[in-house]
């Protein structure tokens, strides 16, 4: 009427519709803000009073609470659940819905066979025939369902809907008249699709559980149902279900096709097996009083009794206080387990209280002091800093700690990074030829398997910042990666690292280079150095299909590779969008938890005898090895050989190149002499020629 005020600001005033004075306006249920959008005007119920205000009709001056729970209290998903949850928290009395057995006015039935018991323990149908296909959900229940944000569709699927808010049971109707044959409770069979309620078509694997006439499935058990079997408007007798779906089949079945309903939801987080055939005879109900129809008797195919409570629980009371830290009340905390339970045994020690069949969360101990401790209030429990009386330790120079493997990269300028353990299987197979370790129920399609590497990770955090313009980046991950074997699989701890761009920050004193491999070597070197100094290594050339061919080594120790390094290879680096050369490595962290013991060893008295030595080489050796034959034959008095020069060009021929080298030679006891030297240097140089073919430059 003129002078009404809409939720949006329009103040209605008089106007002229087609020649014809308007004194008022008729709205639709998204004009008055009660939905988002709506498809025509908002029907009242024939005893609306002309002139009444639509906001006491409608009884819109309420309060919405939004209550935000945890995973572990699906319980609380409905009135109900929070019902009883206030008397937990608060005290006072509950009130449980009086609802009496629906007595059968018809003998129409369906056949029902559960063929997985253990996973649908409950099942339960009923045929209600001769529906008034005509009826409309009444006012008070849509505005009921949409304060609890669910848009009233029709007066069935309103009211299996309420139902489920009411007291926590998802439920569905089929039509019968779509049906072909009886409902079985089934593994879907591999391949097998169906077409949803959302209008999407889903293939099915044979993990999991559907409901099925006696051709194909008409609903994902515990998910949605099917398009072809929905009740619609000219639907007459419908079949209403009520099951009982464990957690462990309903946990991943929406995920894995992409889908999150109300009622996957709850199967999810666990739903009161007690409550299938409270529900049923309420929806029960409520049909018959908003739609007509005869009612058939219930089919129930329940494969076991369920108890009506769970095992018991045993809690102490000085482990109570122990733990809380707190002195109780015995008898304060005796009425706290009353209201949560029905069923508390008093013992000398404290209770024993049989879990409500609706609280998953209750299984031992802990989680009874966690509840008397929520009860009672967390700001009631004193913060008191424990008496720690000092000691000291002495770490072991032989220790090598995280901390210390961390701070080394760091101190080298690198930045460490935290991915996830569980990654795509087609982005780790980029980076491993390895079989994966599967999740058995993953998060996400692309979230599927386990690492068995940490530079796949390592790969997506550096290219997230060289696309925000980062053109040096040095990062490394120490973490956990995962392998399959004989008893399930095997963690491993790894520390990988990733390098582009310049080999050192910008600055004046030198000119800029990009980053190479033994810049990356350098690093792991630096790692490889915690191990002590007589820990000898060799970096051997390998192969690895996402590592360039001529720029990859592995770390090898007394015949065990220690870990990889090497340049990505030029395809892959494509292919993740690196448009500069990148510089990986990865070790195994157990290599460097441990280091020699240092050793004293005094400053020799006598002189050193240096000479150099320079010799052809063919390309194909490679100097690492030749300087580890040359110790390992020569001996005494070789004391280091060091390479310092590689020269490929004038005056050397193809395929070969000048190698030059300092040789160091002392004998602790007395001064060598020049013969000494000399017999040593035509050792060397023996060893070169007959091992390696080398010619003296």
């Amino acid at each position: 009427c003129i002078g009404a005020k809409l939720p949006n600001g329009l103040t209605i005033k008089k106007a002229k519709m087609r020649g014809v004075e308007s004194h008022g306006m008729l709205c639709s249920a998204a004009e008055l803000g009660l939905e988002e959008q709506s498809d025509g005007l908002l029907e009242l119920d024939p005893d609306a009073q002309i002139g009444e205000r639509i906001d006491e009709l409608l009884g819109l001056d309420d309060v919405l609470i939004d209550i935000d729970l945890t995973p572990n209290r699906g319980d609380c998903l409905s009135v109900r659940g929070v019902a009883r949850e206030l008397r937990v928290l608060a005290g006072g009395d509950y009130h449980p819905l009086d609802e009496s057995e629906v007595v059968p006015d018809s003998t129409a039935s369906i056949a029902v066979s559960v063929q997985a018991p253990e996973r649908c323990p409950t099942y339960l149908a009923r045929i209600i025939s001769d529906l008034d296909a005509s009826a409309v959900t009444p006012l008070w229940m849509q505005e009921r369902l949409r304060r609890a944000g669910v848009r009233p569709k029709s007066p069935v699927v309103d009211i299996t809907n309420y139902v489920m808010l009411e007291l926590g049971q998802p439920m569905h109707a089929f039509d019968l008249n779509r049906l072909q044959g009886g409902v079985t409770v089934r593994g879907a069979r591999e391949g097998e699709t169906i077409r949803l309620l959302d209008g999407s078509e889903a293939t099915l694997d044979d993990q999991t559980l559907v409901i099925a006439d006696d051709e194909s499935a008409i609903a994902i058990a515990g998910v949605m149902g099917g398009a072809d079997s929905a009740i619609d408007d000219n639907t007459t007798t419908i079949v209403l279900e009520a099951a009982h779906f464990t957690k462990a089949s309903a946990a991943g079945a929406a995920r894995r096709y992409g889908l999150h309903t109300d009622s996957s939801h709850r199967y999810e987080r666990g739903v009161d097996p007690q409550v299938p055939h409270e529900a049923m005879e309420r929806a029960t109900q409520l049909v018959l009083d908003i739609c007509g129809g005869s009612a058939g008797p219930i089919n129930d195919q329940s494969a076991v009794n369920q108890a009506a409570d769970g095992k018991g629980v045993a809690l102490r009371f000085e482990r109570l206080q122990q733990l809380l830290g707190v002195a109780l009340d015995r008898q304060e905390v005796a009425n706290t387990l009353a209201r949560v339970s029905d069923t508390v045994e008093e013992t000398p020690e404290g209770w024993i209280v049989s879990a409500p069949s609706y609280r998953f969360d209750i299984e031992y101990e802990a989680d009874l002091i966690e509840e008397i401790a929520r009860v009672q209030g967390y700001d009631t429990i004193p913060t008191n800093v424990p008496r720690i009386a000092p000691r000291s330790v002495v770490r072991s120079e032989q220790i090598v700690s995280p901390r210390t493997v961390r701070n080394t990269l760091i101190a080298r300028g690198f930045f460490e990074s935290i991915n996830y353990s569980f990654v795509s299987p087609d982005e780790l197979a980029q980076f491993s030829d390895e079989t994966p370790v599967g999740v058995s129920n993953p998060l996400a399609d692309n979230l599927s398997v386990m690492r068995t590497t940490l530079l796949s990770g390592l790969a997506k955090a550096a290219l997230f910042n060289v696309n925000r313009q980062k053109e040096r980046v040095r990062l490394f991950e120490m973490g956990a990666s995962y392998h399959i074997a004989d008893e399930g699989f095997q963690e491993r701890q790894c520390i990988a690292g990733l390098v582009l761009g310049t080999a050192a920050p910008l600055q004046w004193a030198s000119t800029s280079r990009k980053v190479d491999f033994f810049d990356v070597k350098s690093d792991v070197e630096s790692l490889l150095t915690l191990r002590g100094p007589s820990a000898q290594v060799a970096f051997e050339a390998t192969h690895r299909s996402f590592l360039h061919p001529g720029q990859a080594a592995q770390v090898v120790s007394d015949s065990n590779v220690l870990g990889v390094l090497g340049r990505l290879h030029p395809v892959l680096e494509k292919s993740l969008g690196f448009a500069v050369p990148v510089y990986v490595f990865e070790l195994d962290l157990a290599t460097l938890s441990s280091a020699a013991l240092p050793e004293f060893a005094g400053v020799s008295k006598f002189p050193e005898s240096k000479r150099d030595l320079s010799v052809l080489l063919d390309r194909t050796w490679v100097i690492s090895e030749v300087l580890a034959t040359i110790k390992a034959s020569v001996g005494a008095p070789l004391n280091a050989i060091t390479l310092f020069d590689v020269y490929t060009g004038e005056g050397v021929a193809e395929g070969q190149h000048s190698v030059s080298m300092k040789v160091t030679m002392k004998n602790s006891e007395r001064t060598l002499t020049d013969e000494e030297s000399q017999a040593c240097m035509d050792q060397i140089l023996t060893v070169l020629q007959q091992k390696f073919g080398a010619k003296l430059r």
